[in-house]
C-alpha cells in the first residue's frame, strides 16, 4: 500500500535534497508518498508560487508511487487544492530518464535555456497545465473553476 501526506519532517526534506536538490523558499511544500512501514517511495515539492502557477520538483525511488496514484495527488494539490492553471519543473536536458517520464505523464517543454545546467547541457523548461492533466485529475475535475 502507499499512503500520501504532507511533507512536515525535516527528513523528507533531507531525503528529495539527496535525490532532486530543490531550494527551501518560504512557499515550499510537498507530497510524501510512503508504504505501510513509513519507507519513503517519492516526494514532490511546490515552490515559487505566482498567481497561476508553481514550480515542481520530483524525487521518485519507486514505481510503485506512480500506480498508486502519485501523479492524482500532484494534479488534484496544484489545480484543485492551490487553485493554479499550470505547474512548471526545470530539467537538465542529459537527464534522459526524467524527460522521458515527465513527457509521458504529459508535460510538454515550453522553453530552453542554452547551457543553462552546464557549459553543453540545456535547462528544459516542461509545463502543464489543467487540459494537459485529464488524466491525473479525472473527468469530473477537469472543468472545474480554478479558486481565485
Amino acid at each position: 500500500m502507499i499512503f500520501f501526506k504532507q511533507m512536515d519532517k525535516p527528513e523528507e526534506w533531507d531525503w528529495i535534497w539527496k535525490r532532486a536538490r530543490p531550494m527551501w523558499m518560504k512557499d515550499t511544500t510537498g507530497i510524501v508518498a510512503h508504504d505501510e512501514f513509513g519507507d519513503i517511495k517519492a516526494i514532490v515539492v511546490f515552490d515559487s508560487f505566482t498567481q497561476d502557477a508553481c514550480n515542481t520538483h520530483f524525487a521518485i525511488d519507486s514505481p510503485i508511487a506512480i500506480r498508486r496514484g502519485l501523479f492524482n495527488e500532484v494534479a488534484n494539490y496544484v489545480f484543485n487544492t492551490c487553485g493554479k492553471k499550470r505547474f512548471f519543473g526545470l530539467l537538465p536536458a542529459d537527464n534522459d530518464k526524467a524527460l522521458k517520464l515527465d513527457k509521458h505523464i504529459g508535460m510538454v517543454e515550453v522553453a530552453r535555456i542554452p547551457h543553462g545546467y552546464r557549459e553543453g547541457v540545456d535547462y528544459i523548461v516542461l509545463g502543464m497545465d489543467r487540459k494537459q492533466c485529464a488524466r491525473w485529475l479525472g473527468e469530473e475535475h477537469l472543468y472545474k473553476e480554478a479558486a481565485a
